[in-house]
C-alpha cells in the first residue's frame, strides 16, 4: 500500500455503519468518507477516487451492476464490496467483467466488514487481473439459455444471460459485451428485430451469432441479412459454439458463415 492514508468509501443507507467499522479497523491511515444517495455517493466517487467502496445494493434503484458500471469510469482500479440484501444469492460471474468486487450477504457483523476491508486495503494498486469479456446470452427458453451460458463459461468470459429480448438491448449499455448469442424464435420482439436493433443502435461493434431450430435456406439467408455474424441451428454442438466465440473474441476472420448444429 503506498505511504500516506488510505480512503474507503460508504455508500450506505445506514449513517452509522462507517463509524461502526471505523472503529472496527482502529486504523489511523484510513480516511472514511460516507454518502446516503447514489448522485452524492458518485461525486464522492470522482473526487476522492477511494481504495476501497463499500456499496449497498439497495441504494442505487438500477441495481448493483448498473451501478458498479457507473463507478468502474472515475474509479477503474478501487476495490468494490458490495452488500447485497439478506436472501440474495450471490451471482459472482455476472459481475465479473467489473471486478474487483467482494459480495456480500447483509447482514455482515461490524467487526468482519471492518477484515473484509482491511484485507482490501493491503491489495497493491492494479494488481486486479484483466477483466474478461462480457457474453450476452438471449433465449426465451430458460433450459436452453442455461445450457448455453454453462457451455461459454468454459472460457474465461463473463457470461450474462436473458430471456426477454427487450431487457436485453437495455441491459446492452451497462454490460458492454464484446459477443451477442440470440435465439430467433422469440415472443415479442423476435431475435432478428433484436439484431437490427442492435445493428442501428452499435453497428458492426458488436458481432451477433443467432440460434434456431430452423435451418431453411430463406430463413438462414433473413438471418444474415439482419446483420448476423453466423446462423446456428439448434441443438448447436457445445465445441461449435466455443469455436465460433474463440473466433470472434479473439478477432479472428470477420466473415458470416451458416454453420449447421449437431444433435
Amino acid at each position: 500500500m503506498a505511504v500516506g492514508s488510505s480512503t474507503v468509501l460508504f455508500g450506505t443507507a445506514d449513517p452509522d455503519l462507517s463509524r461502526r467499522v471505523e472503529e472496527e479497523l482502529r486504523r489511523d491511515d484510513v480516511r472514511i468518507l460516507t454518502a446516503g444517495n447514489s448522485a452524492e455517493f458518485l461525486d464522492l466517487a470522482r473526487r476522492a477516487q477511494p481504495d476501497v467502496i463499500v456499496l449497498e445494493d439497495s441504494l442505487e434503484t438500477l441495481g448493483g451492476a448498473t451501478f458498479l458500471r457507473l463507478l468502474r469510469g472515475p474509479c477503474p482500479e478501487s476495490r468494490v464490496i458490495l452488500l447485497l440484501p439478506p436472501g440474495t444469492p450471490p451471482d459472482r460471474d455476472s459481475l465479473r467483467h467489473l471486478d474487483p468486487v467482494c459480495l456480500l450477504v447483509s447482514p455482515v457483523p461490524d467487526v468482519d466488514l471492518a477484515k473484509v476491508i482491511a484485507s482490501a486495503l493491503i491489495v497493491p494498486s492494479g494488481s486486479a487481473p484483466p477483466r474478461p469479456p462480457v457474453v450476452l446470452c438471449v433465449d426465451d427458453d430458460r433450459l436452453f439459455l442455461k445450457s448455453l451460458m454453462r457451455t461459454l463459461r468454459r472460457r474465461n468470459v463473463s457470461v450474462i444471460g436473458y430471456d426477454n429480448p427487450e431487457e436485453a438491448l437495455e441491459a446492452i449499455p451497462i454490460h458492454s459485451p464484446m459477443l451477442a448469442f440470440v435465439d430467433v424464435l422469440m415472443p415479442g420482439m423476435n431475435g432478428l428485430d433484436l439484431v437490427s436493433e442492435i445493428r442501428e443502435e452499435y453497428g458492426d461493434a458488436l458481432p451477433v451469432v443467432l440460434l434456431s431450430g430452423k435451418s431453411s435456406d430463406d430463413e438462414i439467408a433473413e438471418g444474415m441479412r439482419s446483420g448476423a455474424r453466423f446462423y446456428l441451428t439448434k441443438p448447436s454442438d457445445p465445441d461449435l459454439i466455443l469455436k465460433i466465440a474463440d473466433q470472434i473474441l479473439g478477432g479472428g476472420p470477420a466473415e458470416r458463415h451458416e454453420v449447421p448444429g449437431h444433435a
